[in-house]
Parts: structure tokens; C-alpha cells; sequence
């Protein structure tokens, strides 16, 4: 995605460290919207969480960027199986793998895929005014 540029990003963006992830989420909208001729708010980010570590990725995201540092509270991702669990007990957080954010078109009304759990994420355990996107 940012391979053009000429500044050398990091292969995997430590999100959580960001105080504002909703501006670099639109960067990637913006970039993607600008290569692909797409307007941008009919754009909106999707995410695929990968098996990889962030020494495992070699290359930066072509529509996109890895980004880490997303935690789950209450559940915890089964990465073999690809699917989100129950939690262990008395394990309330669990640190996601690395996940791939890309750019996609906004899908037409009733056409969006229902097997998909749209999970909130937020900058903090606090809710309220820390909603950043739909994961």
C-alpha cells in the first residue's frame, strides 16, 4: 500500500499506540481511494486477522496495512481455527494477532454478508466516546 512513498513505514503498524487510528484508517481509505479511483466515503475498511506474527511479515499490505496491538475482551481468537472463543478462565483480555486492514467498496443494501461478526473496537476498556471503527 505505501510501498510508493517515499518515507520507509513499517511493515506492521502498532495501532493501539496511535492517539487518533480513526486518521491513519482513512490514510489507508484515501490511498486505496486514490488508486483505484474510488470515492472515499464509499469506501470502508474491512479486516482479516492472519496466522502471522509480525516478524512473519516480509512485504507491506498491497490494499492495505497490518496493523497490531488489537486486544479482545471477553473472548479470545482461535487462530488455528480462524474463529473467536470463549475465554479462558480468568483470562478477561487476549492480544489479537496481526491483522490485515484494507480498503473495500461499501457493499449494496442487502448484499452484505451475514456470516460476518461486526465487532466493535474502541480506544479504550472505557467505551463511551472511543469508538474507532467496526472491526
Amino acid at each position: 500500500m505505501f510501498v510508493e512513498s517515499p518515507i520507509d513505514l513499517p511493515k506492521v503498524i502498532m495501532i493501539s499506540r496511535f492517539f487518533n487510528p480513526q486518521s491513519f484508517l482513512t490514510a489507508i481509505k484515501q490511498v486505496i481511494g486514490r488508486k483505484y479511483t474510488q470515492e472515499l466515503n464509499k469506501l470502508y475498511i474491512a479486516t482479516e486477522i492472519t496466522k502471522k506474527s509480525i516478524e512473519e511479515i516480509d512485504q507491506h499490505g498491497k490494499d492495505g496495512s497490518y496493523v497490531f496491538g488489537l486486544i479482545c475482551e471477553g473472548a479470545r481468537w482461535d487462530i488455528l481455527g480462524g474463529v473467536l472463543e470463549e475465554s479462558r478462565p480468568k483470562e478477561m483480555f487476549y492480544l489479537m494477532p496481526v491483522v490485515y486492514c484494507k480498503a473495500l467498496p461499501i457493499p449494496e443494501i442487502g448484499k452484505e454478508d451475514k456470516t460476518l461478526y461486526k465487532c466493535p473496537v474502541y480506544k479504550t476498556e472505557d467505551r463511551g466516546n472511543t469508538y474507532v471503527f467496526e472491526a
